[in-house]
C-alpha cells in the first residue's frame, strides 16, 4: 500500500512540475527613461519568470506589468490569472510587489531583479508585457546650490526694501 501511495505522490509531483515554467531575461543597465521588456509568452499552468537588470546611477524606478488577453469565439486563447511581480535588490530584499511598483527612495547603483508569476489560463497559455521607467535623482550638491540661490534671492529682495 505504501508503494502505491509513493508512486501516486511521484506522479502528482511530476505532473505539477511539468506545468511549471520559468524563463530568465537579462536587460543589462537600464537607461534614464522607459525600457519595455516586451511581450513574453507563457504556457498553460504556473510560471515564474525572472528579469535581471542594473542601474548605472542612483535612480527612482517605476514598473508595471499587464496580461494581454485574446478571446476568439467566446474562448480565451491567451490569458493569465494571478499575475504578480515582486522587485528585489541583489541581496534578495524585497522592494515592492503587485502589478504596479514605484520605488522613489533613490535606489543605489547596482543589480536588481524582478520575479513575475502567474498562471497561464488560456487554451494556448498567456502573454504579458511590462516596462521599467527610470528617473534620475538630483545629487545633494544640486539641492545645496538651489537653497543657496533661493537664499541669495531672498537677501536681495530684502535689501531692496530697505
Amino acid at each position: 500500500m505504501s508503494k502505491l501511495v509513493g508512486r501516486l505522490l511521484l506522479a502528482v509531483g511530476l505532473a505539477v512540475s511539468l506545468n511549471a515554467a520559468a524563463a530568465t531575461y537579462n536587460l543589462g543597465t537600464l537607461p534614464i527613461g522607459e525600457t519595455d521588456f516586451g511581450i513574453n509568452n507563457v504556457g498553460k499552468g504556473t510560471f515564474s519568470d525572472t528579469i535581471n537588470f542594473s542601474l548605472g546611477s542612483a535612480s527612482n524606478l517605476e514598473t508595471g506589468i499587464s496580461s494581454l488577453e485574446l478571446v476568439l469565439g467566446g474562448s480565451v486563447r491567451f490569458g493569465i490569472s494571478s499575475l504578480n511581480m515582486a522587485l528585489y535588490n541583489s541581496a534578495g530584499a524585497k522592494l515592492g510587489g503587485g502589478t504596479d511598483i514605484t520605488v522613489s527612495n533613490a535606489l543605489p547603483t547596482g543589480s536588481y531583479f524582478a520575479v513575475i508569476t502567474g498562471i497561464g489560463s488560456g487554451s494556448s497559455g498567456g502573454k504579458y508585457a511590462g516596462a521599467f521607467l527610470v528617473s534620475a535623482v538630483p545629487e545633494p550638491d544640486i539641492w545645496a546650490m538651489l537653497l543657496v540661490g533661493i537664499g541669495l534671492l531672498g537677501f536681495t529682495a530684502m535689501r531692496r526694501k530697505v
